[in-house]
């Protein structure tokens, strides 16, 4: 029978002759043991490098003042890298307003000259003057749509887009008109003026005819068939500018009718809205069968 071999551990005291300790161990107990003690050891070295000021002298330690400082500092380089980057947008905005010569793509504005999309937040907070200066420029763009767009209006003659064209009953009452049109039906220019653009949009899924009208109106029709006039042609009211609309996945063919007057936008029913149109009442469309 194989014999396990034990080792002893015994403490005693010569002057008076008394053994004060004595330990049998295996070589698995010693071995626990001696990796209890080494894991106490650790434990307590740390906790004296962390707890006294031993810990300066440690590779790469930083003193108290230097790492608030350091910490200071990377929360002020963070906030001037934001203030720059707001008004870094705003002077991008200013810059765009001011570009007369930029170019729509796909019926879209450039938000900025490397075409980086800009979130609200972005955007500085409005100031006090600012805020007063929007009010009052709310206030007056409401005094212009009630009083003086009517005003305006009233020495000019407007047309309907189409003359059997009916607005939808939800866009009657709203700034971007939807003019259903009957099949093969030409669009109509709305009151005289001069073609400022002409273009196709392929968001829009059709052509995109802008006029200037007399007294501050422009008219912007959108989703139009091919156009029969181009930017700088004098039009007159009533006067053929497009084929008709090609119609959507529905079978359904409508124009987009949007209308400003001195920049100020309208509800276009209010202008071109056809007079037996606000007794009838939009019926459920159905696509032609057979095609």
């Amino acid at each position: 029978m194989r014999r396990h071999p034990k080792y002893r551990i015994r403490i005693e005291d010569e002057s008076r002759l008394e053994n004060l300790a004595d330990i049998s161990l295996s070589p698995l107990s010693l071995l626990a043991a001696a990796g209890a003690a080494l894991l106490i050891l650790i434990i307590i070295g740390g906790a004296i490098v962390m707890v006294t000021p031993l810990r300066t002298l440690l590779p790469g330690y930083m003193k108290q003042s230097e790492r608030s400082a350091t910490e200071d500092n990377i929360m002020r380089l963070d906030s001037i890298l934001g203030i720059y980057e707001q008004n870094q947008n705003y002077l991008d905005n200013i810059l765009l307003a001011f570009d007369t010569d930029r170019k729509p793509i796909a019926d879209s504005l450039i938000m900025t000259a490397n075409l980086r999309e800009m979130s609200p937040d972005s955007l500085l907070p409005p100031s006090p003057l600012e805020r007063k200066f929007v009010n009052t420029m709310e206030e007056r763009e409401r005094f212009n749509i009630s009083v003086l767009a009517p005003l305006a209006a009233d020495g000019m003659m407007f047309f309907p887009v189409s003359d059997s064209g009916i607005f939808s009953s939800a866009s009657r009452t709203e700034e971007k008109g939807y003019v259903i049109m009957p099949d093969e039906e030409a669009v109509k220019c709305v009151a005289d003026g001069s073609i400022l653009a002409s273009y196709y949009s392929a968001s829009g899924s059709g052509y995109v005819i802008i006029i200037q009208h007399a007294k501050g109106f422009v008219t912007r029709i959108a989703r139009v068939g091919s156009p029969m006039v181009s930017a700088g042609d004098a039009v007159t009211g009533g006067q053929v500018i497009a084929l008709a609309p090609s119609p959507d996945a529905k079978g359904k063919r409508y124009v987009e009718v949007m209308m400003w007057h001195n920049g100020l936008p309208l509800i276009p029913y209010e202008y071109i809205g056809n007079p037996e149109s606000m007794i009838i009442k939009d019926a459920p469309f159905e696509a032609p069968r057979g095609r």
